[in-house]
């Protein structure tokens, strides 16, 4: 699974133009590709991407039912709007919006009942890291899912070292192949669907692929290229 989070970037015609790309990318059948536009975008990219292999998801939604929420966007419109899946709790929604697991719950569950799958992000900081402590944070941002009385089979979780995005840095394929292996032990499924995104590049995708515990990629900054976002989904088909 290859997923393209655009974040806060794109005109309309902007979107709607690398979203003409992305419906001509070659896929196989076993991959599964995806993108989040923001919200304001959704139907102009879901239009343009309907019939084609390319999925359509949100970068976020609330797990309140409609109601006197301004400015927010609920599974169930995210559903009729023609989205397949759900992006929650990435790193900068963490940090600038102090979400946390536990308040993510509510959408977690309107987002599965909805018949969607919830990417979920984790992630440490460098400081975490630096302290020893980047797997008990994972384990921690992971703990509320397994107590919540979900059925997670559509789970797909995303491991953000939030020290790689944006710096320049990068995790080593050890520290890649260590955490997303204790993901699936935390989850307790082999099957789990553990994707990575810190700032993957065409040039860094043959390294993090090599783990076999890697399900795929969550990308940020070059999904907004469809040269570098087609070179990533070639280098999982190639891997």
């Amino acid at each position: 699974m290859i997923i393209g989070n655009w974040k806060m970037n794109t005109l309309r015609e902007e979107a709607r133009t690398l979203a003409e790309s992305l419906a001509e990318l070659p896929v196989q059948p076993t991959t599964r590709v995806g993108v989040c536009p923001p919200v304001i975008w959704q139907q102009t990219v879901g239009e343009v991407l309907k019939g084609s292999p390319v999925m359509v998801g949100l970068q976020d939604c609330v797990g309140d039912p409609f109601g006197a929420q301004t400015g927010c966007v609920n599974a169930a419109m995210a559903r009729d709007a023609g989205c397949q899946f759900v992006v929650l709790g990435h790193s900068e929604r963490r940090q600038r919006f102090s979400e946390t697991t536990d308040t993510l719950i509510p959408a977690l569950q309107a987002v599965l009942e909805a018949g969607l799958f919830p990417i979920l992000c984790v992630g440490e900081t460098r400081d975490d890291r630096d302290q020893g402590r980047a797997i008990e944070v994972v384990d921690a941002q992971l703990a509320p899912v397994l107590t919540a009385g979900l059925d997670l089979d559509g789970l797909v979780v995303a491991y953000e070292p939030v020290w790689a995005i944006g710096t320049g840095l990068s995790a080593s394929q050890s520290d890649i192949d260590t955490m997303h292996t204790t993901i699936r032990a935390i989850l307790d499924r082999d099957d789990a669907v553990v994707l990575y995104g810190g700032s993957v590049s065409p040039e860094s995708a043959p390294d993090v692929f090599a783990s076999q515990a890697v399900s795929g990629a969550l990308v940020g900054g070059a999904s907004l290229d469809i040269e570098k976002f087609a070179a990533i989904v070639a280098a999982w088909e190639q891997r």
